[in-house]
């Protein structure tokens, strides 16, 4: 009997398949019930060409043209950057010349849930703790906060002393207005985090943040503040000793107060893909996105970074789609400004491509999956919190970074964040609780002290889309309920607010 690698066919309009296992030349594949010989070794992730590709004729994957053959393709050869022009950029421009010229009620706007809550079984409630300006949180933790760049260090040893998080900051002092006002809210926001119980705010003494400002407007949500001045205090060892002091009492206080029933659909959770590899595309981000279709249909909430903008067909109004291609607009030139080349110049990244990803738009096309069905509802700004439920979408043009999209997901109130990631990353969050997720088998066993769910199974066919969005839900309920992930027993709190210019309306 012959034995047939394994790959997969995601449209039925695609010249190309993926290889779900290393092909060797002369072995062959099934696509779509035609038997198809490798040319040439083809790396798990990577495509093979299901038919002859002519120079210039476009590269067709997840049904849409994702670059062009810069050579002739035959049948059963490696399709990947020495074969295929990354046209990113110009057929960006096409389409939001199109949509740009549609009329504003050439589209269909209306927001239809793929799930309704009843066919789910949902509960009703998860077990959180009460804030007193109104939010619960789904942890009670005791973050120490450091104001400026010269007392990073010892609020580092607090934090290790106290094993709790500690956010640090790059500068905080001598910084323009702009960026200053963006740190600010930085030091703001993690203190008012619904995830949050009380901070210690460390500082120097002389730095350009003011203590006592940062300090009212968090505790005006009830949460307890302690301010230590490290020049004020007598010194580092003092502040680091008074500190832990501090410390140790909000963690007697917080832990002192009990989980009490808190609506589901209060819950605020954001999708995000770093670390992408061939799989995320195929299964991990579908599993996210099915998993957010559940969320929403609950009533809950779910927030996304924008930093690159998006296109109509993602909008709830007219005027959403608008701003979404306004956003990509200013990114896209911003990087030509920036660095004299496109993004498709610098992305998809050496990363990215040693995993199969071969263009921009085969990157995003697959990072897209992350958002299901929804429809946004409005842009928030960096810091801004999500006024109710439904998907809204976040302005954070540095949003490609992982840290910084991390941040600004939780600068505006996420509980939780279902990250995914292909090839791996460890990353946490000082404030919300993260779940990371891969589609990669091998990711999902060589790196498993940082992988909570693995979606695997779905891109064998083992599970079907929906069977794995519901398993990622079930997850999603528990953390929330108190169990622990893998990047909080790594005690990784990761936390880097974002310094950059986003647009605004104005070029």
């Amino acid at each position: 009997m012959k034995i047939y690698k394994k790959s997969m066919l995601i449209e039925e309009s695609d010249n190309v398949a993926v290889a779900v296992e290393p092909i060797q030349a002369g072995e062959c594949t099934l696509v779509a019930g035609e038997e198809i010989t490798a040319n040439e070794y083809i790396k798990e992730g990577h495509k093979i060409a299901r038919t002859d590709i002519e120079k210039g004729a476009e590269i067709i994957k997840y049904g849409v043209h994702i670059g062009v053959a810069t050579q002739f393709i035959k049948k059963g050869d490696w399709v990947h950057e020495h074969n295929v022009y990354d046209d990113f950029e110009e057929i960006n421009r096409e389409q939001r010349a199109y949509y740009r010229s549609m009329a504003p009620d050439a589209m269909d706007y209306t927001i239809h849930h793929k799930y309704k809550k009843e066919e789910l079984g949902l509960p009703e409630t998860i077990m959180g703790y009460k804030r007193a300006d109104g939010s619960f949180g789904i942890r009670n933790q005791v973050v120490v906060i450091s104001l400026v760049q010269c007392s990073n260090n010892a609020a580092q040893r607090i934090s290790a002393a106290c094993n709790v998080p500690a956010t640090f900051v790059d500068a905080a002092c001598g910084e323009f207005p702009d960026r200053f006002e963006r740190t600010r809210r930085g030091f703001i926001t993690t203190g008012t985090h619904p995830n949050t119980f009380g901070v210690v705010l460390l500082s120097l003494g002389c730095q350009q943040t003011d203590p006592e400002d940062v300090a009212e407007e968090i505790r005006k949500t009830g949460r307890p503040v302690v301010n230590i001045s490290i020049q004020a205090d007598g010194g580092v060892t003092k502040a680091i000793q008074d500190g832990i002091a501090a410390v140790e009492d909000l963690k007697r206080q917080a832990e002192a107060q009990k989980r009490e029933p808190c609506p589901l659909s209060g819950l605020i959770i954001g999708g995000y893909n770093g670390g992408s590899d061939w799989t995320s595309g195929l299964s991990a981000n579908p599993v996210v996105g099915e998993a957010i279709d559940m969320h929403l249909s609950a009533g809950g909430r779910a927030v996304e970074v924008c930093g690159r903008g998006g296109y109509p067909t993602t909008a709830a109004s007219y005027e959403i789609g608008m701003r979404l291609m306004d956003i990509g607009d200013f990114f896209n030139e911003d990087c030509t400004r920036r660095g004299g080349k496109g993004l498709s110049q610098v992305n998809p990244t050496p990363g990215n491509k040693a995993g199969g990803l071969t263009t921009m738009t085969e990157k995003n096309l697959g990072s897209f999956k992350t958002q299901g069905h929804r429809r946004i509802l409005g842009i928030l700004d960096c810091g801004d919190p999500v006024p109710g439920a439904g998907a809204w979408g976040i302005n954070q043009a540095q949003g490609a970074n992982d840290a910084y999209a991390s941040t600004t997901l939780a600068m505006s109130g996420c509980h939780i964040c279902l990250f995914t990631t292909g090839r791996g990353n460890p990353i946490g969050n000082a404030c919300m609780t993260t779940i990371k997720i891969t589609g990669n088998p091998q990711t999902a066993t060589a790196l498993e002290d940082m992988i909570d769910y693995s979606a695997a199974p779905m891109l064998y066919g083992e599970l079907s889309l929906q069977e794995s969005g519901r398993e990622l839900y079930e997850l999603l309920l528990r953390v929330a309920n108190g169990e622990e992930t893998k990047a909080e027993k790594l005690g990784d709190y990761s936390w880097t607010t974002p310094h950059g210019t986003s647009y605004n309306g104005d070029y």
